[in-house]
């Protein structure tokens, strides 16, 4: 009798820590899952986006062009990453480049170096580039375009864009009550010069800011009879 008592009492023994096993692994799995959830969330309220390292290249073509869209021969390329990292220089038209956003500087003899911002996130990119002529001594001051705009109605809010036919860049300002206006700070370029009221274009024209050292163009034009 007191045999079948022990075997009794080690069984259910056995059988409570065996439960006791099984209760703590259930335990376990549940908080694994509440804290990888809880990760998870606090990663999307973050809103950091965790990447691994860029392995896609792209096959980028620069062509360098000077101010009257002729093509330049002899140019060498430099690439360097915004975010930090080694620079590519290439004297090559195409090389195959890592996607991302770089900075990119064309050098040619007789030039003055042009640099502009590119993003690469496609697998082919052509960029074009405009390349002013280099000058002896003190570089020239930037480009203006300005003049006066006549629009029969001191109430509207007009403003001039202007936008580089080849390449990026370019600016705009607001017409003031009397008239006028000028964006300064410009390249020696092609521009497109449009008047806008709000989305609406009143006026558009092409407006050339070179040769070199004719610094301000001048331009007079009238929107009054605009829709």
């Amino acid at each position: 009798m007191r045999r079948l008592r022990k075997g009794f009492r080690k069984r259910r023994l056995r059988t409570g820590t065996q439960c006791l096993a099984t209760h703590r692994a259930l335990c376990f799995r549940r908080m694994k899952k509440r804290l990888l959830l809880i990760f998870s969330a606090a990663v999307l309220l973050s809103g950091e986006c965790i990447q691994g390292p860029e392995t896609r290249k792209s096959r980028l073509q620069v062509f360098a062009i000077d101010l009257t869209a002729a093509p330049i021969s002899d140019v060498e390329i430099e690439l360097t990453p915004l975010g930090g990292g080694k620079s590519i220089k290439t004297t090559a038209k195409e090389s195959r480049v890592l996607y991302g956003d770089y900075q990119l500087r064309a050098y040619a003899k007789g030039f003055a170096y042009a640099r502009r911002e590119i993003r690469i996130q496609q697998p082919e990119m052509l960029v074009r580039i405009e390349m002013p002529l280099g000058s002896i001594g003190c570089p020239p001051p930037p480009a203006e375009i300005g003049g006066r705009i006549k629009s029969g109605s001191s109430t509207k809010e007009l403003w001039v864009k202007a936008t580089p036919v080849r390449g990026i860049g370019g600016g705009e300002a607001r017409v003031s009550n009397a008239g006028f206006f000028l964006i300064s700070g410009l390249e020696y370029s092609t521009y497109i010069v449009a008047v806008l009221d709000g989305e609406s274009i009143l006026h558009q024209e092409i407006v050339k800011t070179f040769p070199v050292g004719s610094t301000s163009s001048k331009l007079d034009i009238d929107v009054s009879r605009a829709k």
